[in-house]
């Protein structure tokens, strides 16, 4: 493959926990990525100084090549990492309980997150969302369950009540939901929280591990005169959860960790390995990609990356208020990293904080909207067209 080709350099993030086949990337390939890194970057030196406007334009198509190249090489080490991290925690608590989907029979790991799997309230069954996907985009559709038939197009109220027979037959991840909806009044549930919370202690005394979340969170919000706070059970509940393989009670805690809040001490390799296992069970969780943005662009870590504080920080940036803020000021950093100038046609960073900054004053920062007022105000003395200072 030659220099000129292009760099497949942006992963999908579901795909950083493993490679669907299992299969690791070959050292080969790393070492031929090394190589050309190498040369790449001799390319560079051999070129004049970013001096001048004229020069920086000249160097900035091979130092976005260059990029490109250590990005991919970063992902490629990263998702490595990811699934050593995987097995370490295997090799302490087990692995997640899985079944096999009954469409492709791959073994899913059903406790691991909602996202992985379609429940199917019909008949108790599931099937992984990759198949469920499949089934949506092939024209088939999901208007029927494709185990046992039945119509998915029920009414809410139709939906709970089978939701209900299947947690009075034992199926536990029911139990688990319907407790949830009962407690909060939703799903077609009426609001009763006595019921509700019995159904999360049938499915946590079974070890459930989005139940033993569950009242984890009760032990700590309270609830009524039903469930006392105790910050000290709620934290016990919380670690059992994770080490299950709940991804969200991994990466809840993993900021726990770093924050050093709710009863937990900071520790921010405990906090840098929860969120790496959370985002290797379930490559799309956001807290943990936000929780190893912000690790690696602080630089907390032995060998923060630039690059990968720029990809976790985008993956959560959507997720939050402030979670563009953390991407804006990555993005900065890699963008002086890679360029001798920050502001040249086609690198610079001015519309990528305009959207995140936008995202975020949406969604109620009032940093972000005091920011882009500021900007607007300043703005308002250039020219739109030659950006010279206008005369007022």
């Amino acid at each position: 493959m030659s220099d000129e080709e292009t760099v497949d350099a942006t992963p999908e993030p579901a795909s950083l926990g493993s490679d669907s086949d299992g299969r690791q990337q070959p050292k080969e390939e790393e070492e031929q990525l090394l190589m050309r890194i190498s040369k790449q970057r001799e390319l560079i030196d051999g070129l004049p100084p970013g001096d001048t406007r004229a020069d920086a334009r000249g160097r900035a198509p091979h130092q976005r090549r260059l990029g490109q190249l250590e990005f991919k090489y970063q992902m490629m080490v990263e998702r490595k990492r990811l699934a050593s991290e995987l097995l370490k925690f295997q090799e302490v608590y087990g692995d997640p309980y899985s079944e096999p989907c009954l469409i492709c029979l791959e073994d899913i790991r059903v406790n691991v997150s909602e996202k992985l799997t379609l429940l199917l309230f019909c008949c108790g069954g599931f099937v992984c969302e990759s198949c469920a996907r499949d089934m949506r985009e092939s024209g088939v559709g999901l208007v029927k369950c494709p185990l046992c038939r039945e119509s998915l197009d029920g009414t809410e109220a139709e939906r709970a009540e089978q939701l209900m027979a299947l947690a009075k037959r034992g199926v536990v991840w029911a139990q688990s939901n319907v407790g949830k909806c009962m407690i909060h009044g939703i799903g077609g549930f009426e609001k009763q929280e006595m019921s509700g919370l019995e159904w999360i202690n049938k499915a946590a005394a079974q070890n459930h591990p989005t139940a033993l979340f569950q009242l984890s969170h009760l032990h700590t919000e309270g609830l009524k005169s039903l469930v006392r706070k105790s910050q000290e059970k709620a934290n016990e509940l919380l670690v059992k959860s994770a080490n299950l393989g709940y991804s969200f009670a991994n990466s809840f805690l993993a900021r726990c960790h770093y924050l050093g809040r709710l009863g937990f001490e900071k520790d921010i390799g405990e906090a840098y390995f929860r969120a790496s296992v959370a985002l290797a069970l379930d490559g799309t969780d956001e807290q943990a990609a936000s929780t190893l943005g912000i690790l690696h662009y602080q630089q907390d870590l032995p060998e923060p990356s630039l690059y990968l504080a720029c990809y976790y920080t985008n993956m959560a940036a959507d997720e939050d208020p402030s979670g563009g803020a953390f991407y804006i000021l990555a993005l900065q950093n890699l963008l002086g990293y890679l360029h001798d100038q920050p502001v040249l046609p086609g690198i610079s960073d001015a519309p990528a904080i305009f959207f995140w900054f936008g995202k975020s004053r949406d969604k109620g920062a009032a940093q972000a909207r005091e920011t882009l007022k500021a900007w607007e105000k300043v703005g308002q003395g250039f020219c739109a067209n030659c950006f010279k200072m206008t005369e007022t």
